[in-house]
């Protein structure tokens, strides 16, 4: 890949497992909670109808622990268990499975990344009470969740040659963002019309932008409606998550299924997708690392235990693949939200980066350095595209996944 190209590090990548050299020593350490074998098989929580016993949890409550999990370590694990269910149960859906020499080679890179053959690294679990099966249970959900977004979505990230000329004729050396360009029909709720079955009725009539504008002028009640609906050209990253999954599977000219959102039902249809223009003449380029952290962390403790980039990936133990981002871009392409956090950091300094309905993140800047004029490769951009679409498809998709699901916690 590029030196441009967003990569999205899964929990095998390199840096997760950074600390864990230290493993054999901590096991001394760090104190680990008795198992009580009595009701280690009694629910701790049941995820559409599949229980999560106290045992795994226990289980992955010392991992994480063995891992120097920063955060509330029980409620982390619970999540990621959570998490873990809905991965297998999208696997099951797609009929997506691994094969068990895929998870053995899953677990070698595992062990791996500590230094140690994986017999070692399991021996090393062992004694901290944590069984081979958890380990492997926990590989085993990553890499059916990869397979999960590649059987998914792999169609609808595929980039073509027209998509890749825009993204280079926009920009795509600065480090744009992605953009889609959108227009929309909302639907208020709660009238006398039945805002549902009247959004099924135009998305199966909207079959060009023409329809689709003309729908909009007759029936939305936005202030686009005038307009034909078009909102214009939005940043990937400022779309809601209610739809962001949805519309960036959508090939130019189709439209959304029905969206309830903030009080209305709403269609969207992608009119083209790009990359913004940036400046990478004379701009500095940064290597930065973000975490998306879980609602209500401490960031700023966090931020304390943090001395370079490397140290982020620890915070994403057992975390979703898209919890980490690390990119080297021109400091011009960056988000304005992003790009007003960085300007003011030092390499190795943190800010806390504010997002949507009170979500934050943590990025830290790893350096920065002049600026090139060298252009990526056709390769190098369509990777970049590729990597941020599926990214957001997968966050989006499991965002869906637990808003859907029957979640009960004993």
């Amino acid at each position: 890949m590029g030196r441009y190209t967003m990569i999205f590090f899964s929990e095998l990548r390199r840096g997760v497992l950074a600390a864990l050299a230290l493993v054999l020593a901590l096991l001394i350490a760090v104190p680990l909670p008795a198992m009580a074998q009595a009701d280690g098989f009694a629910p701790a929580a049941f995820v559409n109808g599949r229980a999560i016993s106290q045992y795994e949890l226990r289980q992955r409550i010392l991992m994480m622990q063995l891992f120097r999990q920063p955060g509330e370590i029980h409620n982390l694990a619970m999540q990621s268990l959570i998490d873990d269910a809905l991965r297998r149960d999208a696997a099951k859906t797609l009929d997506v499975s691994v094969t068990p020499e895929e998870i053995k080679g899953g677990m070698v890179e595992f062990a791996s990344r500590a230094n140690l053959p994986v017999e070692k690294f399991l021996e090393a679990l062992a004694q901290g009470g944590v069984d081979t099966e958890t380990l492997r249970d926990f590989v085993e959900a990553g890499l059916l969740w990869r397979a999960v977004v590649r059987t998914r979505f792999g169609s609808s990230s595929l980039i073509s040659d027209a998509e890749i000329d825009r993204a280079i004729a926009a920009g795509a050396a600065s480090g744009g963002e992605l953009r889609v360009l959108l227009a929309e029909i909302v639907l208020p709720s709660g009238g006398e019309v039945d805002a549902m079955a009247l959004a099924q009725r135009l998305k199966k009539t909207s079959t060009s932008t023409r329809t689709f504008s003309m729908a909009a002028q007759d029936y939305s009640q936005s202030a686009t409606a005038k307009a034909g609906g078009v909102l214009g050209w939005v940043p990937v990253s400022a779309l809601p998550p209610e739809a962001a999954s949805q519309i960036m599977a959508l090939k130019v000219g189709e439209v959304t299924d029905p969206i309830v959102m903030g009080g209305a039902v709403q269609l969207f249809q992608l009119r083209d997708i790009s990359q913004s223009a940036g400046d990478a003449k004379g701009a500095s380029v940064v290597d930065y690392a973000r975490f998306f952290a879980p609602s209500g962390s401490d960031l700023a403790t966090m931020a304390r235990t943090l001395d370079s980039c490397d140290d982020i990936y620890d915070l994403a133990r057992g975390m979703a693949a898209e919890a980490v981002q690390r990119a080297t871009v021109p400091e011009s392409g960056l988000p304005a939200d992003l790009r007003a956090a960085v300007s003011r950091l030092d390499p190795g300094e943190t800010a806390v980066v504010p997002g949507q309905g009170g979500a934050a993140s943590l990025v830290m800047l790893c350096s920065r350095a002049p600026g090139s004029e060298v252009t990526p490769s056709r390769a190098d951009v369509g990777g970049t595209l590729v990597n941020d679409k599926l990214g957001l498809l997968a966050t989006g998709y499991l965002e869906e996944l637990r808003s859907n699901a029957i979640i009960i916690l004993k």
